[in-house]
């Protein structure tokens, strides 16, 4: 034995006779469970491992039997050998464990063992844990490799656990220079010891690497409430790609910003009720419904002949709302084909039928959520899509073209028509149901030869719109071609009245009022009779016509009406006998 050996064995033989406590706490410090027993098989010591592992307790086993405490049939063979035994599987209390037999030198006294126990199990399980960590970190470390961005990793001391190909390229060092280094080092104005020192993430924040600036987050690791570590990342490389992208995003907002306009000025109204011009009994009254039925959510239909306006009463319905903020979608039944209604209305899923669009379409019914739908020339509507349009105000949802799946809606609907809607329910063209569902509140638009002075009042707000339009520059219409006017029968109604004024807007030369010559012959040739009545006879029937009016407005009200018209009641009476008006 050279004397180095000779003086750690009387170390270690000092340490134990004179700080037997120190052993101790080395003894309870180990992974395996140690027993010590003496000559006669008495437990005389076991480590707190052992006390674990073979459920040993302190007070009740110490100076016990091994065979008391435990089944000894294996451990006694070994034992007795008085030979050293090494990892010899045994089972006991359950537990598949190793054991090392370490015999006593014999003192003169009984000798006795050391028993070392390990278990199986548990050395499996670590190595399995073991398996599964170097996986995970494997993963880890290929995640990190191969990232775009940059990213770093340190533990509790700020020291480099890990860093990514692209980070150390962008800092102009390798790997192995970076990994094992404090972060402070390696990276220029990091603030990723800050993030271990406050526990709290930094996200997005400006850091100057090299000159060049670059967009980086910082984000704190913890375990169990505690931080262990940091994750740093590279969002960009560079404050110019952040610019290049945050102007690509403007972009593209600014974009989507226009077809959204654009998507809400198609689908939205135009007109309210004071763009509906008239001051005739029978206009004011349409005027007055549509007011009423713009407070409700009711379904609405309109009638009235081509060109009256029943558009703009429908506008005015919705702008009058409280759907007002949503969209209000236009559908021409008899402008779209009978086969392509259906998609048009409910949309279609992806694949529907030959030619559909790969990802489909909306239908305007959807469009036309929290909104109102304005369906006109309804009466040409097909029955087979009558059917479906009564579904639809009847469930309050709708299902697309090849889909399976139905959407709940929330609309108005109004519904328009130039077509006598219920004679066509007797003939077995129009539903019957659907019609009642339509026709919750009527309204009847006047056709324009029916209101009287209404024609110049219309007349002189189309001259201005025309005349800006066209660029010139008219002021108003001669006495002569406004009787013309009065007296025409307008089939075409106000549409008719727009294109005449344009017509002669277009003709007319060195005047600035439309005068008999700028209108067409239809228009001249019907008056002539007309102009021949007498004076006398122009003001009866002006007069006759501003009683009748005024009684209407005052809903048969003589008192009312005489106010309107500033004159005695009396008179009014005396008027009336003379017409032979009843009202």
């Amino acid at each position: 034995m050279s004397d180095r050996q000779k003086l750690s064995k009387e170390t270690f033989h000092y340490i134990l006779v004179n700080h037997p406590d120190m052993l101790k706490i080395l003894l309870d410090n180990m992974f395996n469970g140690i027993v010590i027993i003496d000559g006669n098989s008495r437990i005389c010591f076991f480590n707190r491992a052992a006390a674990n592992l073979l459920q040993l307790d302190m007070d009740t086993t110490l100076g016990r039997s091994l065979g008391e405490v435990m089944d000894t049939t294996v451990l006694s063979r070994y034992i007795e050998s008085k030979e050293m035994v090494l990892n010899k599987p045994v089972k006991l209390k359950l537990l598949d464990l190793d054991v090392n037999i370490i015999p006593l030198p014999d003192a003169g006294k009984p000798a006795g063992s050391i028993l070392v126990f390990g278990n199986i199990i548990n050395y499996a399980e670590l190595s399995q844990k073991l398996d599964e960590a170097r996986v995970s970190e494997e993963i880890l470390n290929t995640v990190i490799e191969n990232a775009y961005d940059g990213i770093v990793i340190v533990d509790k001391e700020g020291i480099i656990t890990m860093i990514s190909k692209t980070y150390t390229e962008f800092l102009g060092i390798t790997r192995e220079e970076a990994i094992g280094r404090p972060v402070t080092e390696v990276i220029e104005n990091t603030r990723m010891h800050k993030v271990m020192e406050t526990g709290t993430a930094e996200v997005a924040q400006l850091q100057k690497i090299k000159g060049t600036y670059m967009i980086a987050s910082r984000l704190p690791i913890k375990k169990d409430g505690e931080v262990i570590g940091a994750v740093g990342k590279v969002l960009f490389r560079n404050l110019k790609e952040l610019n290049d992208l945050t102007r690509q995003i403007g972009s593209m907002e600014k974009e989507l910003a226009t077809y959204k306009s654009r998507l809400k000025e198609i689908n939205s109204a135009s007109y309210s009720l004071n763009n509906i011009i008239g001051e005739s009994y029978s206009i004011i009254n349409s005027k007055h419904i549509a007011e009423k039925a713009a407070k409700t959510s009711s379904n609405v239909l309109i009638l009235g002949e081509s060109g009256t306006g029943k558009e703009i009463f429908a506008h005015a319905i919705h702008s009058e709302s409280s759907r007002h903020k949503g969209p209000f979608v236009k559908v021409n039944c008899a402008a779209i084909p009978s086969d392509l209604l259906e998609s048009e209305l409910f949309g279609y899923e992806s694949g529907a039928f030959t030619g559909a669009k790969k990802e489909g379409k909306i239908g305007k019914f959807e469009i036309a959520n929290e909104g109102t739908i304005f369906l006109d020339e309804i009466g040409d509507m097909p029955l087979h899509m009558q059917v479906k349009l009564l579904r639809v105000i009847q469930e309050r949802e709708v299902e697309k073209v090849g889909g399976t799946a139905s959407r709940k809606i929330d609309i108005r609907i109004i519904a328009a028509t130039n077509r006598n809607l219920k004679k066509m329910v007797e003939e077995g063209e129009f539903r019957e149901d659907l019609y009642y569902r339509l026709n919750v509140v009527t309204i009847d638009i006047p056709p324009l030869r029916d209101r009287g002075n209404d024609i110049i009042l219309i007349a002189n707000h189309l001259l201005k719109k025309l005349s800006y339009d066209l660029d010139k520059r008219v002021t108003g219409i001669s006495n002569e071609a406004s009787q013309y006017l009065r007296a025409y029968e307008w089939k075409g109604n106000v549409r008719e009245l727009e294109n005449v004024l344009e017509r002669a807007i277009n003709i007319m030369e060195g005047s600035q009022i439309i005068g008999a010559d700028d209108l067409p012959k239809e228009l001249t040739g019907r008056k002539n009779a007309a102009v021949i009545k007498s004076l006398q006879a122009t003001l009866d029937e002006a007069e006759k016509n501003a009683i009748i009016d005024a009684l209407k407005a005052a809903e048969g009200n003589r008192t009312k009406a005489a106010k309107f018209l500033a004159i005695g009641r009396t008179s009014l009476y005396e008027k009336m006998e003379k017409y032979k008006i009843n009202i």
